[in-house]
């Protein structure tokens, strides 16, 4: 069983219902290192922002209830599986703060009498990258909808980006090529 969890690419992680660590596959081992890993709390061991906030650490906190992961390890222990649940992971890393853009499946499983959860956490950053790009036209300007439309960039933020206010004028170089003897 190790051998086929170690070929999954995205983190594996067996857990109790706290959601303390107990095995993690090869993926996981190559980001979650140290000493505290199996028996530590997933928060605390993945460096989450909010795992600080209380002393008890992963799980106590005020931010803690709405947490994806432990949401989902709690479903599983209530017989539900949780297939490709979104969520941001937000960590601290190297002094900095960093969101990680993921999909969480969670699924219960007895082994021995005792029920425990089976959690895969897929990093999807590259695919937020890719949603995050504009098709922009290189000669016109106009941005390609969703729906494979065209359409202006006032029209596309005026309708996607909430309480904006466009307002128009020219740049220099503009202004120097539509009114050439009116522009310095």
């Amino acid at each position: 069983m190790r051998h086929a969890l170690d070929a999954i690419p995205s983190l594996v992680l067996v857990t109790d219902e706290d959601v303390r660590i107990l095995y993690r596959n090869k993926a996981a081992r190559g980001l979650l290192s140290g000493e505290k890993i199996y028996g530590g709390k997933a928060g605390d061991v993945m460096h989450c922002i909010h795992a600080a906030d209380a002393a008890g650490g992963c799980g106590s906190g005020p931010h803690c209830a709405g947490c994806v992961v432990r949401n989902s390890v709690a479903s599983a222990f209530s017989g539900r599986n949780v297939y490709r649940q979104r969520t941001d992971i937000t960590i601290r890393a190297e002094q900095k703060t960093l969101d990680i853009p993921a999909l969480i499946s969670v699924s219960p499983f007895t082994f021995e009498d005792k029920l425990y959860s089976l959690m895969v956490i897929e990093d999807i950053s590259e695919l937020a990258e890719l949603r995050a790009l504009l098709p922009i036209c290189s000669g016109c300007k106009k941005i390609r909808t969703s729906e494979g439309q065209w359409e202006k960039v006032e029209t596309y933020i005026e309708r996607n980006v909430p309480q904006v206010n466009l307002s128009h004028g020219l740049c220099p170089a503009c202004a120097k090529k539509l009114y050439p003897g009116h522009s310095d």
